[in-house]
């Protein structure tokens, strides 16, 4: 057992961060591209620094390197080499770690390495509905630049974010077997029992269960509504179940044609609600995801683990 699983296994919660999106947008940037945060390595370090700082500050034990639409073939897409690709994405790692070391909590801080779905790199929503098919070897070419060059660069743990796709998620989360680093799972819902491609959420559950190296799952990026009703049907189907973890939106719903979002946002007590249910179904592992902000994360910090 690696120092972070062991510090993950004494803790009753986790709070982790919330939209980097969000926090680049906050302070002046336009995300209207393919690379979406991404674009932001090359020309804004000190933003992204930033940001991870202050999640930190505000209480988070755990921040998400900006990598989620940094894959090699995004990035040799936009112009870059391969190997400024694979630098692009180490530097995302030095960057958190940055923010991290210069943040003022004493807390322990761990970096989980971000990685986006194939349906991310083609930038029209698909992380949304999974509709797209790739063979193992295909998703495997895909992710494996990315993965391996954050394992190099130091993360503490893996976190697939926004998988909506069965085949793509059991495909990477085999493949990732060969590193030892834990691997956390986040799939993206259409409903509180189905991914967002159709399959059954119980068959993910089933799967992640079996996988050793595997140490939570849940969902992220989706309405915080459907939070309640999803961690009750993976409880349901397994009872003596790993770790949850749950990262939802805002509330605000997403136009993938503009890059924008129409704003819909739960307040903050009624997120405090909905979290306080989430704990009683054995969530462990809570933050944030798009369009949610470092006022919120101090707030659940202060509400849940003061």
């Amino acid at each position: 057992m690696n120092k972070v699983t062991n510090w993950i296994n004494q803790q009753d919660h986790i709070l982790i961060d919330s939209s980097m999106s969000t926090g680049l947008e906050e302070r002046g940037l336009k995300l209207n591209s393919d690379l979406w945060t991404a674009a932001a390595l090359e020309s804004h370090e000190d933003l992204i620094v930033d940001v991870h700082k202050k999640y930190f500050d505000a209480g988070s034990s755990m921040t998400t390197t900006n990598t989620y639409q940094a894959s090699v073939p995004g990035l040799v897409k936009a112009g870059y080499s391969e190997d400024q690709a694979i630098s692009l994405i180490k530097k995302a790692v030095e960057l958190a770690d940055r923010g991290r070391n210069e943040s003022t909590n004493t807390n322990p801080k761990w970096l989980l390495g971000g990685v986006g779905p194939y349906g991310a790199f083609l930038a029209n929503g698909s992380e949304y509905t999974g509709d797209y098919s790739l063979t193992d070897e295909e998703y495997i070419a895909f992710h494996e630049g990315r993965i391996k060059a954050m394992v190099e660069a130091g993360i503490d743990v893996l976190i697939l974010e926004t998988f909506p796709n069965i085949n793509e998620l059991k495909s990477i989360t085999e493949y990732t077997k060969q590193f030892d680093i834990p691997v956390i799972v986040a799939a993206s819902l259409r409903d509180e029992s189905h991914l967002a491609d159709g399959s059954s959420l119980t068959d993910v559950a089933s799967f992640l269960e079996s996988q050793e190296h595997v140490i939570a799952y849940g969902l992220n990026c989706t309405k915080p509504q459907l939070v309640t009703p999803a961690l009750k049907v993976l409880k349901q189907s397994h009872p003596a179940h790993k770790p949850f973890i749950a990262f939802p939106n805002s509330g605000a719903t997403y136009n993938p044609e503009i890059k924008e979002w129409n704003h819909d946002d739960l307040s903050f007590e009624e997120f405090d609600d909905l979290i306080a249910q989430w704990f009683d179904l054995d969530l462990k592992f809570v933050g944030g995801c798009c369009c949610m902000t470092e006022a919120q994360e101090q707030h659940i910090y202060d509400k849940f683990f003061k």
